[in-house]
């Protein structure tokens, strides 16, 4: 067997292999005696006929063709094993080129490969996002607007009013006392009219019609005329027409905001006052944007750490991850009550056009795994088993509470075994992203590593500040807690 390979740019290793005529002939021999096991041959017993006779039968294009689906999966183990890169999953046979002699084209992705550069040299600044006081006060303006009454008013409608109204549509050139040609008949339509700012296009019956009820009043009457585009995403009963819109004014009501005192803060959460509650949005807004800085705090270090790093991976894992966000998207959808066929539709998406938006995040997700990856293994940033262990127990001790037979069901289960493993996993990423932390911020990271590994890189010279003495204390003092789901 003769094998040529030639790498390729998208890290997949092509093979031309080259088989023996014999072999291939002999392939070919057992594939006609089992398909004529399979079928009878007028004077010979089932598997019996000669090889001509059945290849007079079947045509030899049938023959070849079972020929190759045993011959490939033989000689591709054989292959493999000649290969001195471990394949990242199975091959495909790109093309048969010939078969005397027997040749054929595999592509072969390879498993991932990252070359680091010296990421103990990164420094970069964390920035720290203030919370405002117009920030709270934004907040607290929602949770007004969501405690809000809708009540009757007497004077004309403007911005943010309720405009109860019914409509009649026709035709401009329609007969109106035909009632046949309307398209509307006293259509119920609550509106809300907007302000100049907000997005009127998915307004009904047509874009901008909530401003042109500004100034009415309650049984007032006015005829509104649009014209539809001849368009595929207009309604073929309105598509290229001209509509007369007959609009009556039922009523006018107006939100009323509640009071910002302390009865609305009792209502709505168990503290006392205002000033109670504007530090509990603080505190909230701060574990939120602290969450948020140290989450493009981690992405920039690693934007840095792939600038001075080389990684490669083959397509098959992009188009892996992408199969699983895809799954992950189909089960909250089922969740909400949707499929996925639904969602493409609401979204205007193909599943092509669906997997070609997730690709960027998914090929950036894959990036970053291979790099913390790379990382933990060679600073050995493992988790104690015990620490695996004791976070395992805290996920069931509030799952299951008191149902210990459900807990042991699940022990007994696969399912077990797999979060055992997230959790290790997440473990691990969340160690390396503090550790990579520590490093960019020029704070002591030995507390991450082994005694053996920080006593070597302390003796290494440096032209650098050193991560253990850094020659300028980093402003930034505040740890913040990552979320592990979050970078798994």
């Amino acid at each position: 067997m003769k094998i040529e390979q030639t790498y390729l740019e998208d890290h997949q290793l092509e093979l031309t292999v080259e088989a023996e005529q014999e072999v291939f002939e002999k392939a070919k021999h057992l594939a006609a005696k089992e398909l004529a096991k399979g079928k009878k041959i007028p004077g010979y017993r089932p598997g019996k006929a000669p090889y001509q006779l059945i290849v007079n039968h079947f045509g030899e294009a049938t023959i070849i063709d079972h020929a190759l689906e045993h011959f490939l999966d033989d000689i591709y183990p054989q292959v493999i094993e000649k290969l001195e890169q471990d394949p990242y999953g199975p091959g495909q046979v790109k093309e048969i080129k010939s078969l005397e002699p027997p040749t054929f084209i595999f592509n072969i992705p390879l498993q991932p490969e990252v070359i680091m550069g010296d990421y103990f040299q990164i420094r970069l600044p964390y920035q720290k996002t203030e919370i405002t006081e117009e920030e709270i006060d934004q907040i607290i303006e929602r949770m007004l607007s969501q405690q809000a009454s809708v009540e009757l008013v007497d004077h004309p409608a403007a911005e943010g009013n309720l405009v109860d109204t019914s409509l009649d549509g026709r035709p401009v050139d329609s007969d109106p006392d035909d009632e046949e040609s309307y398209l509307l008949r006293n259509q119920p339509l609550p509106v809300m009219i907007k302000g100049k700012k907000e997005d009127e296009t998915k307004e009904w019956p047509f874009p901008g019609f909530s401003r042109q009820l500004l100034g009415v009043s309650e049984g007032d009457t006015l005829e509104l005329t649009h014209e539809f585009p001849d368009d595929e995403d207009v309604d073929e009963d309105y598509r290229g027409k001209e509509v007369l819109y007959s609009v009556r004014v039922n009523g006018i009501r107006e939100r009323v905001l509640p009071e910002l005192n302390e009865d609305f803060v009792k209502k709505i959460s168990d503290l006392e006052s205002v000033d109670e509650l504007r530090e509990q949005i603080r505190e909230d807004l701060a574990a939120q944007r602290a969450l948020e800085d140290e989450n493009t705090y981690i992405n920039s270090i690693l934007d840095a750490i792939l600038e001075d790093a080389e990684v490669k991976y083959p397509p098959q894992m992009v188009e892996e991850e992408i199969d699983g966000e895809i799954r992950e998207l189909e089960q909250q959808l089922s969740s909400q009550g949707m499929d996925l066929e639904m969602y493409l539709k609401i979204k205007d998406l193909d599943v092509e056009g669906l997997r070609e938006q997730i690709r960027p995040a998914a090929e950036k997700r894959i990036t970053q795994g291979l790099i913390i990856g790379k990382i933990s293994e060679t600073e050995d940033l493992d988790i104690k088993p015990d620490d695996i262990t004791d976070e395992f127990k805290s996920i069931l001790d509030n799952h299951f509470k008191e149902d210990e037979k459900g807990r042991s069901e699940y022990m007994r289960s696969g399912d077990s075994v797999a979060l055992l493993n997230r959790i290790s996993s997440q473990m691990i990423t969340k160690k390396t992203l503090d550790f990579l932390m520590a490093v960019a911020r020029g704070e002591d990271y030995s507390v991450f590593l082994k005694k053996e590994e920080t006593e070597e890189q302390q003796e290494e010279p440096s032209s650098e500040p050193s991560a253990q003495s850094p020659a300028e204390p980093d402003n930034s003092t505040d740890e913040v807690q990552e979320d592990a789901d979050q970078q798994d």
